[in-house]
């Protein structure tokens, strides 16, 4: 239905379009007051459709996260602000227990007087979803059993090819952005059309 009201506001344009070029001033009046009474309220009416439509459109559940426990090398550090708590962009190499190490990125807000522990080279404890292997999340205070393993723990450097990162949303999931362009693209498929039959007005 809010396809059909968004061509319509077309269809009113191109009444509108025919009404100023009319060569016959009563039936170019009457196109042009007309169309341009209707077309804000049919236009607002379609838009409005579209998008409760969208919102009601089902969307896919993902599971939630089923966080595990890994170490990680830091391949690069770099804070991203300032202040007594400082958040770091971090590159890591993560090596899970029973999967091959692959690289990753995660942010993590560090107290100034741990910053030592964050340098490039060092071990950091890690959460990480096997399923979705981009979600990582850094421990910055690991209990005694991960801050032991911390000190024995040796990772090599996976190769830039393993990095994992989330794909792409689909297209389709394009929220008020997409609604309003699919809303435009019908209002102009319905001025295209209307010039046909308005051709004879003008």
């Amino acid at each position: 239905m809010g396809l059909l009201l968004c061509a319509l506001v077309g269809v009113e344009l191109g009444g509108i379009v025919a009404g100023i070029m009319s060569t016959d001033t009563a039936t170019g009046v009457v196109l042009t007051v007309v169309g341009a009474n209707l077309a804000p309220w049919t236009a607002m009416g379609g838009f409005v459709l579209l998008y409760r439509g969208r919102r009601r459109a089902p969307e896919v559940k993902q599971a939630p996260p089923r966080l595990e426990p890994a170490v990680a090398r830091i391949e690069s550090s770099r804070a991203v602000g300032e202040g007594p708590d400082i958040p770091l962009s971090l590159d890591l190499t993560v090596a899970p227990a029973d999967a091959p190490a692959y690289r990753a990125e995660a942010t993590a807000v560090v107290n100034l007087m741990d910053l030592d522990d964050f340098r490039v080279g060092r071990t950091v404890v890690v959460d990480h979803d096997p399923l979705r292997p981009w979600d990582v999340r850094v421990r910055t205070r690991p209990d005694g059993e991960w801050a032991g393993r911390l000190a024995v723990a040796r990772i090599d450097t996976a190769p830039p090819e393993s990095r994992r990162t989330e794909p792409p949303r689909p297209a389709g999931a394009a929220g008020p952005t997409g609604t309003a362009r699919i809303g435009m693209v019908a209002i102009a498929a319905g001025a295209v059309f209307s010039l046909v039959p308005f051709h004879g007005y003008y």
